[in-house]
């Protein structure tokens, strides 16, 4: 599974987790690489790409001869790599890390029942099916991260909306030595079709790898029904060994809200949005994002820092982003037929909303806009802002993740992402900034200069769209949440971070 860069990037904020993931062996790079066939030893076809513009809209992006795309450039754009862990091998390292920290896990649970209380509190009871014992917990607020089948989302009546379901899959994972070989060529991913079968298979590497159909007749195939069809993928009659099925649906779905009204519970991950396996890491990585976004507004409210009004900048700042990313999917080459008969897309050209931009890789990872929060100070910037762009582009627009520039501090190179991500900052290069501004309870003032250093002298001014006296605030997941462009203003500099902090009155 492709964890993104910026979802690198969230975990480069736990200390010692980085570095951990990295010495972990699994697969560096960008988009995973797709080729057509009839089968995996016969001759593949042109390799597909993820930004591919749809057929007659101009050339492909990266090249104006209409050549593909080669992979996007991230590398002036951050400080970390995208990686490949499978998730089954990811999780048991970040529940470590987890409970290193004080988290307090409870495994092999499944919620049984659940209520808000009148004392403005949440309750659930959670069933072990090993042993049968039950646990109820009441807490301030319930994060429901049950799946795109959310039992907590449909018991808040909460609808949802998008292309919604397009097909049943049947998963077979498994294990076949003799055709390692075929990963020499750097493609992972293999959509099969012929006269007997219509499939996709991707390998997880480590050994491991995934047949997928949805044909109804494979959900009841026995593990010798299943090893038929994966000989027939692979178009030789090898050795298999069945590690695991599964069925599944394959859906695009976003919930219509994020929140129920008392914002005590809300919507995370797949229980949000159900966005279809993709090249993008749409998927398990937005929802990484959520509980980040999520995570920082309610330890400020919890601590009495912020008004719980604060709460409902979730809903706008990760809903919109998800629209986006469903959008994405289905405007792209790998989804695109799925949806040529849709009502879904029936209903956008009556809207008049038929053509979808494909938008540029790197926007998407790392230059998704919060346009409508009330957590971001929009007063003064320009407008017309479209949905992504790239780093570059932006300059520090408010609302988008704070760019990256290399650094010193105290003879180190970091990021300036490094500076982030544990409480509200002040970037600055007024070096007389922080004597004017005295002491600002919850905002920590860092000056280039006497705190840090550029490594290319002019980076910060380039970067984030301001002039020497100028100034950014940026928010405690990393993003800029107002911006003076020049001349920094000590009494609205104060007056705007208690307005975008919800800080109580």
């Amino acid at each position: 599974m492709g964890w993104t860069h910026r979802t690198m990037e969230l975990f480069r904020t736990v200390d010692g987790l980085e570095a951990e993931l990295k010495a972990f062996p699994s697969r560096a790079g960008g988009k995973p690489r797709r080729v057509k066939t009839r089968t995996l030893n016969g001759e593949w076809e042109n390799e597909s790409h993820w930004t591919s513009k749809p057929a007659g809209s101009g050339p492909n992006e990266g090249d104006q001869s209409g050549k593909p795309p080669g992979p996007p450039d991230f590398s002036s754009a951050t400080p970390v790599e995208a990686l490949g862990i499978a998730q089954d091998k990811l999780e048991p390292i970040l529940r470590a890390k987890a409970t290193a920290l004080g988290a307090d896990l409870r495994l092999g649970y499944t919620m049984t029942d659940w209520t808000l209380n009148d004392d403005n509190t949440v309750s659930l009871t959670a069933t072990n099916a090993a042993n049968g014992n039950t646990l109820q917990v009441k807490g301030s607020h319930l994060i429901a991260c049950d799946g795109a089948n959310s039992r907590i989302r449909a018991d808040l009546g909460i609808s949802t909306s998008g292309v919604g379901h397009l097909r049943t899959i049947h998963s077979t994972l498994f294990r076949c030595p003799a055709i390692e070989h075929h990963l020499t060529r750097g493609v992972s991913q293999w959509s099969i079709k012929n006269d007997e079968l219509e499939a996709f298979l991707v390998t997880y590497r480590e050994g491991r790898w995934a047949l997928m159909t949805s044909d109804p007749a494979h959900a009841a195939l026995n593990d010798d029904g299943r090893k038929a069809l994966i000989r027939q993928a692979i178009g030789r009659d090898e050795e298999i060994e069945v590690l695991a099925r599964g069925t599944w649906a394959l859906r695009g779905s976003i919930a219509d809200a994020f929140t129920d009204e008392s914002r005590r519970v809300f919507l995370a991950g797949d229980a949000a949005h159900a966005l279809p396996p993709n090249r993008g890491g749409y998927g398990a990585n937005t929802g990484v994002a959520d509980a980040h976004n999520l995570a920082w507004k309610l330890e400020a409210v919890l601590a009495g820092r912020a008004d719980r009004a604060l709460l409902a900048t979730y809903e706008a700042e990760r809903r919109a982003v998800a629209l986006v990313r469903h959008d994405q999917i289905f405007a792209r080459e790998d989804y695109r037929e799925y949806v040529a008969d849709s009502a879904w897309l029936e209903q956008r050209r009556k809207d008049g909303k038929e053509d979808i931009e494909v938008l540029d890789d790197v926007a998407m990872e790392l230059g998704q806009i919060y346009a409508n929060s009330g957590a971001v100070a929009m007063e003064g910037e320009d407008g017309g802002l479209g949905l992504a762009k790239t780093p570059a582009e932006w300059k520090g627009q408010p609302g988008t993740r704070a760019p990256h520039i290399w650094l010193k501090r105290k003879g180190e190179v970091i990021s300036s992402l490094d500076l982030f991500c544990g409480g509200w900052v002040l970037l600055s290069n007024d070096g007389g900034l922080r004597e004017r501004l005295g002491e600002l309870e919850g905002l920590e003032c860092v000056l280039l200069g006497p705190d840090v250093e550029e490594v290319d002298e002019g980076d910060f001014e380039i970067a984030f769209g301001v002039e020497e006296t100028g100034a950014v605030l940026i928010r405690p997941d990393g993003y800029i949440a107002a911006r003076w462009k020049a001349g920094s203003n000590v009494e609205e500099i104060t007056q705007v971070h208690k307005l975008v902090s919800f800080a109580p009155i």
